[in-house]
């Protein structure tokens, strides 16, 4: 591989090392000006270097100094970000009003506009929950609105391996979170808004209902605006756990396909205007335009960034007569994401949206060589499954990784999902194009309902297929790093053809085999009892080994969302089963891990008594010793009475118990100085 042809792959390489960095020893240990005039003085170095070093064989120092200038740069740069993030003001904790401007349109949710403001006169972002009235309602990009109230840090994760909200909001600027009654804020008939986001939001609001005046309704017209505009918000939830479950879920996002179809459209619509050298660069400046706004449309996410900056390198090289390589300019885009926002590095969007193009881009020709097909449509149908698969491949380490989960009929769905989702952009595009049409708009609309029902009804049928999501995998970061460097070795011994990459690819496969062994053989031997964090929940696992069982109330195990978000990735981490044997907290049962009769709870050696409003309660001079009690629901806090009937080494409060009522039975447990544990700050081992 000619290096020289692809040197943004070492920039970019390098300035991700510098913000993961900055991320793993935290804040620089020195100034980060004296950090910047190092990286001011490097170039200094290089010209120096450039000038003593003649050897070839010496011209590695130059190299790596270039390497560690670009480290420098991405360790500078994170810390410049994140000390911008971390410099929050605690005076918002306090009430009074304050004042604040919404920064992105507001969205409508069942009993609540849910809206991202950001604070005046500071870099402090809130998101904040407004109960759904009028005014409210009739919220708009760049109002001024006065608030009211304490303002409240996000909560960490209370259970383990549950998703950290809290480090993702931080990660887009955002510190707080409030909820506002009606009389809590007031509008002030003030705005301030950028004439260029303020058109383009409202834009695609117009052409959100251009799509339901056109006959785009329910379900599809969720997709449509998902798949068109990147507008997510009307999806409904279990059309995204369809797509989830058919492989499909990247074309909803807006991406490569989309800025493809965006400029041939745009192409063949500017060539109709004639020819010419003047006329050409004219043209080409144009498509910058058109591509970069429709990328402002759709929300700029990652892939949409990625498909536009490298489109604008084949633009720009075209207006520069320069021809570019793929995997350069893939690099190049990266580079210039990760400058512009460090935390990018950190977006599993971000990872996944180049892994699977640099998949697609190294792996898709090698699959594809693998068969020779003779018929043309059969052929077609190949080189769609080659790059179906080549972009599963790359990605499936990251969806094992961050979702515990994967999709084995991706190479079905996408056979029929990319002609089709390719049917659904064009003629959208169309729709949006013609919507002020009367009649021709209709009759272009019902042709986009038609796709989008046939992309449902596939991603539907697909879902319906036994198996059609495995879920419980699990990979730690050893493992999730030696399966990228498996990928890699993969791809450079197809390529390359060298004997030694076959003891390399060997090497990595055992120490892999070794570490999933291993990890095997020390959960088969664990024993514990999990008191799980939910709000205004009970959950309980007793774990046994790889077995388990899993109380909690009727509420819970009907919901089957928040168990998935709670508690499902530890017992991934654990190698539990996803699917273990469920009781609720009113049944009397028995099996080799537990036995419940009534109140009382026996597992692994240890006694634990349930507390509840319904409990059997009386007053006897016996207490019954027990190792905990555990508090649950909504009842009159009163630990005198409940020492009458047993006596705990430790009390513990559950989530399902109100705020304020778990705060007194603290207080009256320090009072009595029994141990008390509070299961809302976090999941309990026993």
């Amino acid at each position: 591989m000619n290096w020289s042809k692809y040197p943004f792959i070492r920039m970019v390489s390098a300035l991700a090392l510098g913000i993961a960095f900055r991320e793993i020893i935290g804040p620089a240990p020195m100034n980060r000006f004296w950090i910047a005039g190092l990286l001011v003085s490097l170039p200094v170095v290089l010209a120096v270097l450039n000038r003593l070093v003649k050897s070839y064989r010496q011209r590695w120092v130059f190299g790596v100094v270039t390497l560690a200038a670009f480290a420098c740069m991405g360790y500078v740069r994170a810390d410049l970000c994140q000390s911008v993030m971390e410099d929050r003001n605690p005076d918002f904790r306090g009430d009074g009003w304050r004042l604040v401007r919404v920064i992105e349109p507001p969205k409508e949710r069942e009993k609540t506009v849910k809206v991202l403001l950001a604070l005046e006169g500071a870099s402090d972002k809130v998101l904040a929950y407004l109960q759904k009235d009028e005014n409210a309602l009739r919220l708009r990009y760049g109002d001024l609105v006065a608030i009211s109230g304490p303002l409240e840090e996000v909560s960490p994760p209370k259970n383990p391996e549950e998703f950290n909200y809290k480090q993702y909001l931080w990660r887009r600027g955002v510190n707080w979170t409030v909820y506002l009654r009606s009389d809590e804020w007031l509008p002030t008939g003030v705005a301030r808004v950028s004439p260029l986001l303020a058109f383009a939001y409202r834009l695609r609001q117009h052409l959100l209902d251009a799509l339901q005046h056109c006959g785009v309704t329910d379900d599809e017209f969720g997709v449509a605006a998902a798949i068109l505009l990147g507008y997510d918000e009307s999806l409904p939830a279990q059309v995204r756990k369809n797509f989830v479950a058919a492989g499909s879920m990247h074309i909803l996002c807006v991406s490569g396909m989309h800025v493809g179809v965006i400029y041939l459209l745009a192409s063949f619509l500017l060539g109709l205007l004639g020819g010419g050298k003047t006329m050409g660069k004219a043209r080409r400046l144009i498509l910058l335009l058109l591509i970069w706004f429709y990328a402002l449309l759709t929300g700029l996410s990652p892939s949409i960034m990625r498909a536009a900056l490298m489109i604008s390198f084949m633009i720009i090289g075209e207006l520069i007569h320069r021809k570019g390589f793929t995997l350069n300019s893939i690099a190049a885009s990266a580079f210039v994401i990760l400058l512009i926002n460090p935390n990018n590095l950190f977006a599993i969007g971000f990872q996944l949206s180049y892994g699977a193009v640099a998949g697609i881009v190294l792996l898709q020709k090698p699959i594809y060589n693998l068969v020779y097909v003779r018929n043309k449509w059969l052929d077609k149908a190949w080189e769609i499954t080659a790059v179906s698969l080549s972009a599963q491949i790359a990605t499936m380490p990251f969806t094992v990784y961050y979702f515990n989960q994967f999709t084995p009929y991706f190479w079905l769905s996408n056979l029929l999902m990319t002609p089709l989702s390719f049917f659904v952009i064009l003629s959208g595009m169309l729709l949006f194009a013609v919507s002020w049409i009367p009649w021709i708009n209709v009759g272009v609309g019902k042709i986009v309902w038609f796709g989008l029902r046939l992309m449902n009804a596939v991603v539907a049928g697909v879902e319906r297929l036994p198996l059609s999501l495995i879920k419980g995998l699990y990979m730690n970061d050893l493992q999730f790093a030696l399966s990228l460097l498996l990928l890699l070795l993969l791809w450079a011994f197809v390529n390359l053809r060298k004997k030694r990459m076959v003891m390399e690819l060997l090497a990595v496969s055992v120490v892999f085999s070794f570490s999933l062994a291993w990890r095997t053989q020390q959960l088969s031997r664990q024993s514990e009892i999990v008191v799980y964090s939910l709000r205004n929940h009970t959950a309980i696992s007793v774990v046994q080994g790889c077995d388990q069982v899993f109380l909690c109330d009727e509420g819970l195990l009907a919901d089957v969302s928040a168990i998935d978000y709670s508690v499902k990735a530890y017992w991934a981490k654990r190698l539990l089963p996803m699917n273990p044997r469920c009781h609720t907290m009113g049944e009397d049962f028995s099996d080799a891990l537990v036995v419940k009769r009534s109140h009382l709870l026996s597992a692994q050696g240890r006694l634990l008594a349930f507390w509840t409003p319904e409990s059997f309660r009386h007053d006897t001079t016996s207490q019954l010793p027990v190792d905990y009690v555990l508090v649950i629901g909504k009842q009159r806090p009163d630990l005198q009475r409940l020492s009458q009937t047993y006596k705990p080494r430790t009390l513990l409060i559950d989530g399902s118990v109100p705020d304020y009522q778990a705060q007194e039975w603290v207080r009256q447990a320090k009072a009595m100085n029994m141990m008390c544990r509070n299961i809302r700050d976090g999941a309990v081992f026993l």
